[in-house]
């Protein structure tokens, strides 16, 4: 297969440098969207992809997403958890982001829980980084983060599956998702 770029590739549709031995490769769109291009590049990796701007003025980034639990007495907590960055030069107001949590049932994938948090803070000035956690009813095979939303940007489509396995990344291609990621 191959993959022929006109010569004059505007910067925000432009393939990923190498940012590291394990050459990794994605194409982001000019709407923002980020489209891993990893099989292509030979890369054996996503992990260490850097962080994704999704609207088109870049004002919104997300990184670290993770799950995490926590033993309680005899009870076992499951949390997603996660950054967003005010990249851009405008204040951010009440910035919420949208998931969905999958479970694997006889070879097919169910939907466990959607939510839509807040980040922790209201107002998100200029270069701050804010995290933002949820409690998830069980651990999910898969969490789709599909949007972001704040006052000055509406809704942000995001739509990247995460992962813990090879084989869960496969399950996540099942939603169409814009990339595929592993959880930290």
């Amino acid at each position: 297969m191959e993959i022929g770029l006109p010569q004059s590739i505007k910067p925000k549709s432009a393939l990923a440098q190498n940012v590291s031995a394990d050459s990794l490769c994605y194409w982001q769109t000019a709407n923002g969207r980020s489209i891993d291009l990893g099989a292509l590049c030979g890369s054996k990796s996503n992990q260490n992809l850097p962080s994704i701007s999704f609207t088109n003025r870049q004002n919104l980034t997300i990184d670290r997403v993770k799950i995490i639990s926590e033993n309680i007495g005899k009870k076992r907590y499951f949390y997603v958890i996660g950054t967003i960055t005010n990249s851009g030069n405008v204040s951010q107001r009440f910035v919420k982001v949208f998931y969905q949590s999958y479970k694997q049932l006889d070879g097919s994938l169910k939907l466990n829980e959607s939510n839509k948090i807040a980040v922790d803070e209201i107002i998100l000035q200029p270069g701050e980084t804010t995290i933002f956690k949820d409690e998830l009813q069980r651990r999910p095979t898969l969490l789709m983060l599909n949007s972001l939303e704040s006052v000055e940007e509406g809704s942000i489509p995001v739509n990247i599956c995460y992962a813990n396995s090879v084989e869960q990344e496969e399950l996540c291609k099942r939603l169409s998702p814009s990339a595929v990621r592993r959880l930290n």
